[in-house]
């Protein structure tokens, strides 16, 4: 196999784009919980805990429902089945952001 059997077909900025948005929100969803955990009361901590279950269950639309949930939602078309890889990352990093939900409080 050479070089010029290699066929490139699809865009390789659509997974690259999601990667980097969803570092970038877990980076701050755990920073947040850092934060909780230093300053907040139950109420606080309670309130960020529903909030990261939420963006986590965006992640799972994304991986279940995929261009269509995120076409809707979002109005950006991520077709999943066509990257595989969003379907995998989007499963993985609703597992990643239950490191972010709080679990001590003031």
């Amino acid at each position: 196999m050479t070089y010029n059997d290699i066929i490139i077909t699809d865009s390789i900025w659509p997974p690259v784009l999601y990667y980097t948005v969803s570092i970038i929100v877990g980076i701050i969803l755990y920073i947040g919980k850092l934060l909780v955990h230093r300053y907040a009361n139950l109420t606080v901590c309670v309130c960020y805990a529903l909030f990261v279950s939420f963006i986590a269950g965006v992640h799972v639309c994304i991986a279940r429902f995929g261009g269509e949930f995120t076409d809707t939602v979002f109005g950006v078309y991520l077709d999943t089945l066509t990257y595989r890889s969003i379907y995998n990352g989007a499963f993985f990093f609703f597992l990643a952001y239950g490191i972010a939900i709080p679990t001590k409080f003031k």
